[in-house]
Parts: C-alpha cells; structure tokens; sequence
C-alpha cells in the first residue's frame, strides 16, 4: 500500500525505470528496495546535471589548415561544476538549505523572485537552461513545492491588510463600505440503485487475514482485483495475458494475475480464485451517503455489507461462476423504491432502487454581493488605486517662464 502512494507521486520517468526494474519479478519488491531505488536515481540525476559538456576549440586560423597531410581535431573536455548554494554559500542545493526550508512559503518566494532563480527548480539560469518537468505536490502546477503558497487566501489577507491600513491612515472621518451577502442553495432528489457487495476476509502474504470489499457481478465472466490490493496484501504475482471486452466493444488487457484465498466473516464458506489485475475496477459505489433511516430493514439478519449506503473503493469484483454458487434462495422485498434483500453464504447483500435522496451533484448554488459606500468614499478609494504623476519640469523651463514674467507687460 505505502508502495502505491509513494509510486503516485512521482514523474512519469521515474514509474517508467520502476517498472523496467521490477519487470522481472514476481513478488512484490518492498518498501526498503524502492527507497534504495529513488535514492540512486537521484543520485545518477545530480551527476547528470551538474556535468557539462564544454566545446574548446582553437582561435588560430592555421589549425584549420592540413599539415603534413594531418587535420587538426576539435577539442573537447567535461567541466564539473561546484554546486553552491546562493543563500548560505556551502556546497548544496538551495532546495537543501536548512536556512531556505525555515522561512515561510511567502518568503523563499520573494528570495527567489529577488535572485533570479527558475521557480521550477530554484537554479540560476545559465546557457541552454532546461525547464524541470516536475510540478508541485499540493497543486501539480510548474513551480517548486517550497514556493508554493495559498495565492487566494493570501491575496485576500494582502488585500484585507492593505485596506485596514488605508482606512486607518487616510480615510479619517469617512464611512466604511457595507457589504451584504446572500448565498442560496436548491437540491434536486435522486433515485440510486444500489449494487451488492460484500466485505469478505482476504489472506495476504503473512497468513493474516484482511477485510476487503467485493462486487458480487453476475454480469463477468472473470474475477478482478485491483493493484492497491494486490500492493496491500503483498500477494505474488503470475504473468498471465487475458484481453476484456467491455460496453460498446471497448477492449482492456491485462498482464498479471494472482491466486487469492477468501472467506466469510460470520460463516465457515471459504475458496479460492484466480483474479486478473486491474489498476481500478470501478469509481466509488455511491457519490454520496444514502439515508436509511426509514428502510427500516430487519434486525434478525447479517448484512455482508454494513456501510452499503455510504461511498467507498471496491477491491474485488467476483464473477458469475461464483455469484450464483454463494447465493441462497432467501428474499426479502417491500413495496415502494427500497432495495431488495437477497440471502447469500456470506450474509444478506443490499441491492435495488432505493427512495429518493438528495444528491450533492443535483445542488444548485446562487451568489450575490452588494456593497454600498457612499460616492466620496468610491471616488478617493479609486484615486488611491490610480494616482496620478505630477508633472515634472527641468530647470531650464523654469528659468524661461521666470524671464517671460518678469519681461512681459500688457
């Protein structure tokens, strides 16, 4: 699992040498051998980087002539630059300066706007400077991680600041602008047909036993189980080619597949099966919680699925050879737009309609802001936005307009 998210966040390169690493194994490498991993690239990077290659060739005109049926050769030499930090002057990164990190986002912002610096990789820029594809962490846009501050609450504090300290200094007497607000909302309700799932235990590669959620799907042909599963319970995997055909035709493929040993929760039903890897199955199950407060489903049976009605990632989809083998022939109904309770070796499954709910997406907003000032307010806050350059004179005018009015009568 923590193989995953580390693997998330980095460079479409670095996954790339990832997986030509690892191509050739089948179990999952853990967490020590991936450290190790960046840790060399990051080194081999840094060589890369701050090696040059330098062009030295002669100014003599005569080099370029034959001599003695000889041709004079281009020279070439490989200069290592000395990595100096523009902050502190020692022998690293400015990214690296324990004197950079300590300031505020705002302020290693300001030092490198001040310095020069490409706010991608916090360099100075030099001849045939490449840009670093790399974006930031928080927001994925092309600037540093250390640089990146909330431009839109800071801006508002800026400006909340400024015109605190306008209002104090320079608009004594005058009357401060009165804003109103009005926000409304409109939900639209929404029917939502729940699917059966079920949290099964799965054995990972320690012999323990883990709680996963599964899709019970009569529709597929085949199990599925996705790469965070597989990452989590650190299961081995098998080289195994199987195509997917899909909706409308569209056509997947997988090149993995692992043997995975599951069983019930509240009964003694266990088996094992032989699920392909997908990098996901299927977007969360619901986009919202569901109310069940007035399904008012029976007390004197096991759901398989306690949390069915709120959000949540599936880990398994079991297929049809299995999903009619687990089913009972238990059915619980009741009139109206409420899900069906259908009996099953693991539990009771929650699947169906359900009644009307209102959806966060159905939501419809409506803003409105009035702000009322009176005009000489409005017209010296604009004069204060926009002032207005005094004329200068140079001497020499000055001292022909003194002539002309000492000089000139009526």
């Amino acid at each position: 699992m923590l193989n995953h998210i580390m693997l998330a966040t980095l460079d479409t390169e670095t996954q790339r040498e990832w997986e030509l690493h690892t191509s050739s194994r089948a179990d999952t490498p853990t967490i020590a051998e991936l450290i190790t991993f960046l840790e060399s690239r990051c080194r081999a990077l840094e060589l890369l980087q701050n090696t040059q290659s330098l062009y030295i060739a002669t100014a003599n005109p005569r080099s370029t002539r034959s001599v003695r049926g000889k041709v004079s050769k281009p020279l070439y030499s490989n200069v290592a630059t000395q990595i100096q930090c523009t902050m502190c002057n020692g022998s690293h990164r400015l990214f690296k300066c324990d004197t950079f990190v300590k300031l505020q986002p705002r302020q290693r912002l300001n030092y490198a706007r001040q310095q020069r610096l490409c706010l991608n990789c916090l360099q100075t820029f030099f001849k045939n400077h490449t840009f670093s594809k790399r974006v930031c962490r928080k927001c994925n846009k092309r600037h540093h991680t250390l640089i990146h501050t909330d431009t839109q609450n800071q801006a508002n504090r800026d400006s909340g600041s400024t015109t605190n300290n306008d209002l104090s200094a320079n608009t004594k007497g005058a009357t401060v602008a009165e804003v109103n607000a009005y926000h409304t909302l409109k939900g639209k309700t929404r029917n939502h047909v729940l699917l059966a799932t079920a949290i099964v235990e799965v054995r990972n590669k320690s012999g323990q036993y883990i709680p996963c959620r599964a899709l019970l799907d009569s529709g597929s042909q085949s199990h599925f189980i996705t790469e965070r599963c597989v990452q989590r319970l650190r299961l081995p995997r098998t080289q195994t080619h199987t195509s997917i055909q899909g909706i409308s035709n569209v056509n997947t493929a997988t090149h993995h597949s692992v043997s995975v040993h599951l069983r019930s929760r509240h009964t003694d039903w266990h088996t094992t099966l032989d699920c392909a890897i997908l990098s996901n199955i299927t977007g969360t199950t619901l986009p919202t919680r569901l109310d069940t407060s007035s399904w008012k489903i029976p007390t004197d049976i096991i759901l398989v699925d306690e949390q069915f009605n709120q959000p949540g990632d599936i880990d398994l989809l079991i297929g049809v050879d299995l999903f009619y083998e687990i089913s009972r022939p238990g059915r619980r109904t009741r009139p109206g737009n409420f899900p069906v309770l259908q009996e099953t070796v693991l539990g009771w499954t929650t699947a169906g309609r359900t009644s009307p709910n209102t959806t966060v997406e159905g939501v419809k907003r409506a803003f409105l802001q009035r702000e009322t000032s009176k005009m000489e307010y409005i017209i010296k806050h604009f004069w204060d936005l926009e002032p207005v350059k005094q004329s200068t004179r140079i001497v020499k005018h000055q001292a022909w307009e003194e002539h002309l009015h000492t000089h000139t009568t009526q």
